[in-house]
């Protein structure tokens, strides 16, 4: 019994200096930190308003109001995000840039290592880092589909997720799992968000994001 303990133990050693010595390997990997190409899209205040006020509306949207879909632009969507994120306690983006195309979103920013680094055994790396590189600037590209999870009974309300295909840090390509382990136990509630109990549906389209709203 004890050896079995014993070798349980020099398991999760061995495995945790892997990780450890991986998460080492990938933060001194020169082309992480280099600057994607990113596209420009403009925007104003009044875009992340107007998003705003159709969130509002679809919110609040119940049985006897019009059917109609709610269209965000992408012009709107950047807008809106754009406050929202960098604004955001979980994992802000300064700047950030979403481009929408036919079933695909793909979103560009920049954040922090210590923002993005959260799962095991990044905690226990961020010990025997010095502050400048915890806060040292890393940008993000991500692409993939947005699903509705739908609800099983009338009164559960449904959730958004963010399925992500394509991942990378600066120039290098990564798989999607390594967004997963860099995240940890925040990817639930960093790519899942709960929806307006109106949201039947989401489809993204070229340049706009259309909601359909429950029949």
């Amino acid at each position: 019994m004890k050896f079995g303990c014993m070798g349980c133990f020099v398991l999760l050693l061995i495995l945790a200096v892997a990780l450890i010595g991986g998460a080492a390997a990938l933060y001194y990997a020169g082309s992480v930190f280099d600057m994607p190409v990113i596209p420009r899209v403009e925007y104003t205040p009044s875009d992340g308003y107007r998003a705003q006020q159709k969130l509002f509306e679809l919110a609040t949207r119940d049985s006897k109001r019009s059917a109609e879909p709610v269209v965000l632009t992408e012009r709107e969507v950047n807008a809106f995000l754009a406050r929202h994120l960098e604004e955001s306690a979980d994992l802000p983006f300064s700047p950030i840039v979403v481009r929408l195309l036919p079933g695909t979103i793909e979103v560009q920013g920049r954040t922090t290592v210590v923002n993005l680094f959260q799962g095991f055994p990044f905690p226990l790396l961020a010990e025997y880092l010095p502050p400048s590189a915890l806060e040292r600037p890393v940008w993000v590209t991500l692409s993939g589909t947005i699903q509705v999870q739908k609800r099983r009974s009338g009164t559960e309300r449904p959730y958004g997720q963010l399925v992500v295909s394509d991942f990378s840090l600066g120039n290098q390509d990564l798989g999607s799992w390594v967004l997963s382990w860099m995240l940890g136990g925040k990817r639930e509630s960093l790519l899942r968000w709960q929806l307006p109990p109106a949201v039947d549906g989401i489809t993204i389209e070229q340049g706009r994001v259309v909601i359909t709203p429950r029949p």
